[in-house]
């Protein structure tokens, strides 16, 4: 009966399908002056809230999402789902967004990559860094790119701020950002269109236009269809459970059950004894004890993060790396959690760019004020990239990443009033049901978040999405 609910299939020929939806590529401009606030609430904002119009005007046609600064991010596949498509696009937290400045080039350069023999890509931003139009115009044209420019911002702009005070270019000048005059230009050199997005009525005109330039003959794809194969175990199921039932039961029911029996059970008789060894241990400090005895128990979820917490309280951190990349789960609290701990690690391995890594892993499955902690020291101090000697983070350590043995004893102590540490290295051992060994902040268990997780959309931006859009970041000279 299992093997028939998993439905085992077989794979058909490809299919030819006809269709009448048209292909459209939206972009949208992530840079900080994108939080400019002449338009309400902010820039960024009314563009996305002009995106989400204009898939409800376009249900049957597909589109594919690109987030762009001074990289291009696809966020959405070309899709005719639009909630997937507004998922995407809420998912993406500017916020995790390292490069701040805009290239209309590189945008257009991945757009190019798209097979398509003309590619219609609606556009909005403030303006990009470029001012040599001709090249722009020449790239659009080269590569069939159709543009419809929605320039997302105001004529007379707004002065940027950035933690409450307005910035200030090298000349300690306010930075002014406004529309960039060049969209203008480029629309009108490249055969496209340009609208300001001065409210949400100008979509209406948008929607109008690429209706009336687009020929709405139909297209066609290829189509993979399945010969479903599940009725083969459910006539042995059947088969089996007649046997059950009736006197030939004593003879052939067994043969079944022999098959699917385990060899070696999952649960250990002895796990109630390495647990309370390993509580006691831990309580007295002696973590390499503790974490042996979390290793004798019956491999889990639960052994294994209990065992790689006390491998990292007692400072062996490669042995507690080994223990939490055994971790896996479909929890996307305990996955996070996993990666932060993981991140921790690496700093003690002086790893710094490999702990950049696994904060923005942690960070791109939920929000956390210690991992983004972090990871915005690492960047400030430039440890993940270029080497520093072994106490680098000694004088300026992160409140978040004390260490636990014995020779870094002392800078505990100088630490001693810090309250707000979040590392593994300061998590007692309370060791739940559920197998997570720290304190209540870091280790809530999923029921407890239960509600508050079906608020949140079920579309998740990867790390590695993140990583892609912010290479290059450090280049940034006026990052905004």
């Amino acid at each position: 009966m299992l093997i028939a609910i998993a439905q085992p299939a077989l794979k058909n020929s490809l299919s030819d399908e006809k269709f009448d939806s048209q292909d459209y590529i939206i972009a949208i401009d992530a840079s900080y002056s994108m939080q400019a606030d002449d338009l309400k609430p902010s820039r960024y904002e009314i563009a996305n809230k002009a995106i989400k119009k204009l898939l409800k005007f376009h249900p049957k046609d597909r589109f594919t999402l690109f987030a762009f600064t001074s990289k291009a991010l696809l966020i959405a596949p070309p899709t005719t789902d639009t909630a997937i498509s507004t998922q995407a696009l809420d998912a993406l937290n500017p916020r995790y967004i390292l490069t701040k400045s805009t290239s209309l080039k590189n945008l257009f350069l991945t757009v190019a990559k798209i097979s398509a023999k003309e590619k219609k890509l609606i556009i909005f931003s403030d303006g990009g860094d470029e001012h040599n139009v001709g090249v722009l115009v020449g790239l659009l044209k080269k590569n069939n790119i159709i543009p419809y420019f929605v320039a997302t911002a105001s004529q007379r702009g707004a002065a940027l701020k950035k933690d409450g005070s307005y910035l200030k270019n090298a000349q300690d000048a306010l930075v002014i950002s406004k529309i960039n005059p060049s969209l203008k230009e480029l629309a009108s050199g490249s055969g496209g269109e340009y609208y300001e997005l001065s409210d949400l009525s100008i979509i209406n005109a948008l929607s109008d236009d690429i209706k009336n330039t687009t020929s709405r003959k139909k297209n066609k794809i290829k189509v993979q269809s399945y010969k479903e194969l599940f009725y083969i175990p459910l006539a042995l199921a059947l088969f089996f459970f007649f046997l059950s039932i009736t006197r030939l039961h004593q003879l052939f029911a067994l043969l079944p059950l022999l098959l699917l029996m385990p060899h070696k059970a999952d649960a250990g008789v002895f796990d109630f004894y390495y647990l309370h060894k390993a509580n006691d241990a831990y309580k007295a400090k002696e973590y390499l004890k503790a974490a042996r005895a979390f290793d004798d128990m019956s491999p889990s979820f639960r052994s294994y993060f209990n065992a790689g917490t006390a491998y990292y309280k007692a400072g062996e951190y490669h042995t507690a790396i080994k223990y939490f990349s055994l971790l896996k789960t479909p929890n996307p609290t305990l996955k996070a959690l996993v990666y932060y701990d993981l991140g921790n690690c690496a700093v003690h391995l002086m790893q710094y760019k490999r702990a950049q890594k696994y904060y923005m892993a942690s960070l791109a499955l939920r929000e956390d004020k210690d991992a983004l902690y972090n990871l915005n020291l690492l960047r400030k101090l430039h440890l993940f990239t270029l080497p520093s000697p072994p106490n680098a983070l000694d004088d300026k350590k992160p409140k978040k990443l004390k260490k636990a043995t014995k020779e870094k004893s002392k800078h505990s102590k100088e630490n001693k009033n810090n309250k707000q540490s979040s590392s593994s290295s300061n998590r007692s051992a309370q060791f739940s049901k559920n197998g997570a060994g720290s304190n209540n902040k870091k280790h809530k268990s999923a029921s407890a978040k239960k509600e508050n997780e079906k608020s949140q959309a079920s579309y998740k931006m990867g790390y590695r999405a993140y990583e892609l859009i912010n290479k290059g970041y450090t280049d940034e000279k006026e990052p905004w």
